[in-house]
């Protein structure tokens, strides 16, 4: 399942509220299958597998997947909905609601042999990596332009930037210097070879799913807190949701 809204949340069950089960978030398989009958919040651009088991229905029977993310502010998500609540068919958001049915119409022509292991993939052991360098970045409303490069710096109105603490700027909410895009500018070199802890910090009564191109990372804590890292987020990832002034 993939994200490809440009700004939507979802948060997906099945009709009759029965049991999934998570075994990836983007591009990898996670240390150990989790079942849920609710999925965590989709953000842009993040991938979940799931695994349904079918076996449960009779032939003639149908289940739908359902949205229960409601979101009617391009900022952030809204409430999330039950079951029954989504399927009333009563909210003004469009997209709440059943949107994927699956038919039940025949048994399989073979005998189904298919198993979901205890352990898929466990993470990668990196503790004989030395970490090089700790760095934070803040995702900011009130970002300046230092470029002017008409190809590669961003200059329109839009006031959307990133504060890279590690250059010594930090976040002009706090009397800093965050910054608006340009991709011909570099932030950070992590060097081949050596391990970085990064603070992604978000902010200010947005919801930002952040994603670092060509590198994957383990969350490690959410709000400065190992133990707000739910199991279905404990893989290797490449999307991070801060949520609303939260931080990974």
């Amino acid at each position: 399942i993939l994200n490809g809204a440009v700004a939507r949340f979802f948060v997906l069950a099945l009709s009759d509220s029965s049991a999934m089960i998570q075994i990836a978030n983007d591009g990898n398989l996670l240390p150990h299958p989790v079942t849920l009958t609710q999925l965590d919040q989709l953000g842009v651009a993040e991938r979940y597998d799931i695994v349904i088991d079918f076996s449960r229905y009779s032939i003639g029977q149908h289940v739908d997947l359902v949205n229960l993310q409601e979101q009617t502010d391009g900022k952030k998500p809204g409430s999330i909905l039950s079951v029954s609540q989504a399927l009333a068919g009563s909210n003004s958001d469009p997209c709440v609601g059943a949107f994927l049915r699956f038919n039940v119409v025949r048994n399989p022509a073979q005998p189904d042999q298919s198993q979901v292991l205890s352990t898929l993939i466990p993470n990668p052991d990196l503790s004989s990596i030395p970490i090089t360098r700790q760095r934070t970045f803040v995702f900011d409303d009130n970002a300046t332009q230092t470029t002017n490069d008409p190809i590669t710096a961003y200059t329109d109105r839009g006031d959307w930037g990133i504060a890279a603490e590690n250059t010594g700027g930090s976040s002009r909410h706090r009397g800093g210097s965050a910054l608006k895009a340009d991709f011909g500018r570099i932030s950070s070199a992590p060097k081949f070879g050596t391990r970085e802890i990064w603070t992604l910090q978000g902010g200010f009564n947005w919801d930002h799913p952040i994603h670092i191109h060509f590198e994957e990372g383990q969350i490690l804590a959410r709000n400065g807190q190992a133990s707000q890292v739910p199991a279905w987020e404990k893989g290797r990832k490449d999307v991070y949701r801060l949520r609303p002034s939260g931080s990974v």
